[in-house]
């Protein structure tokens, strides 16, 4: 048994939209499959925390600025972290300590009382929280982090092999569906 379970969607684009939009309004429309189907639950809280890994900064920026427009479910906070190479190191050393931190897993219930996501479920009254971090590749790279999910565009195979080593990494649970 895989701790990681994956599944290709496509993306079709319309003639009405743009291939940005369309990857957009998929990429939310899994976000909140995925979210449903891997949350913790605690307090009538859920959450999860995912990974979107995109390619190029580009293609993600265009993408999260899309995603950003769109509406979340009934009932569900989405919070946003856009994760890539081109910040400024004193702002990318912030976001990576930040990260580093949420993202260490190994004691899976502490994750109810990290700063960042402990205030975020008390400053909003959703019943749903979703945490998704939008990177490229720098997400990948000599980072231990531990995702309930991820959603990746396709690359390389090695890229994509690195990603899933995210998904689940310091925790021992096999899941029933994509994660």
């Amino acid at each position: 048994k895989s701790q990681r379970k994956g599944a290709i969607i496509p993306v079709i684009n319309s003639d009405t939209e743009s291939a940005i939009t369309s990857m957009a309004k998929v990429i939310q429309s899994n976000i909140i499959g995925l979210h449903k189907d891997h949350c913790q639950s605690h307090d009538n809280k859920n959450i999860t925390i995912g990974l979107v890994r995109m390619a190029n900064i580009n293609p993600l920026v265009a993408v999260t600025k899309e995603i950003l427009k769109l509406d979340a479910p009934e009932d569900t906070c989405i919070h946003y972290c856009v994760y890539h190479s081109r910040y400024p190191l004193a702002i990318r050393s912030h976001l990576e300590n930040k990260l580093d931190r949420i993202l260490n897993r190994k004691k899976p219930d502490e994750i109810w009382q990290q700063d960042g996501i402990e205030d975020k479920l008390k400053d909003y009254p959703q019943t749903n929280h979703v945490f998704v971090v939008l990177a490229s590749p720098v997400a990948e790279v000599g980072r231990d982090h531990d995702y309930d999910w991820a959603i990746v565009e396709p690359s390389s195979m090695r890229s994509i092999i690195q990603l899933a080593g995210r998904v689940l990494r310091h925790r021992d649970h096999l899941p029933t569906k994509p994660n």
